[in-house]
């Protein structure tokens, strides 16, 4: 949870009724910890109080620091205490709507449980990865810049556009429109699907050698500028390539560069170990489901 749940309104509460109430914090509690309030048989232990404070917003955080502040604080508690046994009173607990709610908290609960363990294992096992499989001494960064070095000391950086489609069919249409005098743009905001690009009609930040996936980098630096490429497919699917313009930069030097080198021999070492990894454990997708997907209408998370 965050520490910004429900605490505000707790201080509108203080006035009378509105706001939201302070949602009680995801922690253990020292069952022996002495109790600072009682509300009926309610009661608010002195780790609880502590920890609430400790979770209060930056914005409160002067003001609970006071003698003054730190009752008021436990007023609020008092008060939602008071909520909560006239919550039992009414029987909330049994209401459908309730109970539901609770339901879809535990599931999302459970939901990002797993998620953040399988995150936590994703990380450590590529943080694993690049001690082992994926490392990158120096010797190959050398020899990375001295196989390439006309790139480094006449460095170019192209402007270009693109339209990403997911498919050859598509692709063909997309050139197909432009083939006859459509402008570029308006096909890339109507068809790629690549949409931090599609809003700008396809435009892409300026880039160099070593930025971007091998397929699309050799493509864009053989056109000319004010060229179109035919299809070019990629991991990503199917692009077709404007070339806006191209300008030369400053030679790099091996020191320059040498991170920059590293993290792209780094990242191609990853492609050919997952896509080995791939063919070893198989992998099978439902083309026919993934037409099911609307992103449109995709629930927020």
């Amino acid at each position: 949870m965050t520490k910004q749940t429900g605490i505000s309104g707790l201080f509108f509460v203080l006035a009378g009724l509105g706001g939201t109430l302070l949602t009680p914090a995801c922690r253990q509690l020292d069952s022996n910890s002495p109790t600072v309030a009682q509300v009926g048989s309610e009661k608010i232990s002195l780790d609880d109080l502590k920890g609430r404070l400790e979770e209060t917003p930056a914005a409160y955080q002067q003001y609970i620091t006071s003698p003054e502040g730190r009752r008021q604080f436990l007023n609020l508690m008092i008060r939602e205490k008071v909520l909560l046994a006239e919550a039992k009173r009414l029987g909330i607990s049994k209401d459908p709507a309730y109970r539901k709610a609770v339901e879809k908290y535990k599931a999302d609960g459970k939901r990002r449980q797993r998620e953040y363990e399988e995150t936590l294992q994703v990380e450590s096992a590529l943080r694993r990865l690049r001690t082992q499989d994926l490392a990158v001494p120096d010797s190959e960064v050398t020899r990375y810049y001295e196989d390439h070095q006309e790139s480094y000391d006449k460095p170019v950086e192209v402007l270009a556009s693109h339209i990403l489609l997911s498919s050859q069919e598509d692709a063909d249409l997309a050139l197909a429109r432009l083939n006859k005098g459509e402008p570029f743009e308006r096909v890339a905001r109507e068809m790629s699907k690549d949409p931090a690009t599609a809003v700008r009609g396809g435009k892409l930040t300026p880039f160099h050698r070593g930025t971007l996936v091998p397929e699309f980098e050799e493509a864009a630096f053989k056109l000319k500028v004010g060229q179109t490429s035919g299809v070019v497919k990629s991991q990503f699917g199917f692009h077709i390539i404007r070339k806006l313009g191209e300008k030369q930069l400053p030679a790099r030097s091996p020191g320059d560069a040498k991170e920059e080198i590293r993290a792209m021999l780094e990242r191609d070492k990853f492609n050919q170990w997952a896509a080995a990894k791939q063919s070893v454990l198989g992998v099978k997708v439902d083309d026919q489901a993934m037409m099911r997907l609307s992103l449109e209408e995709s629930p927020k998370p």
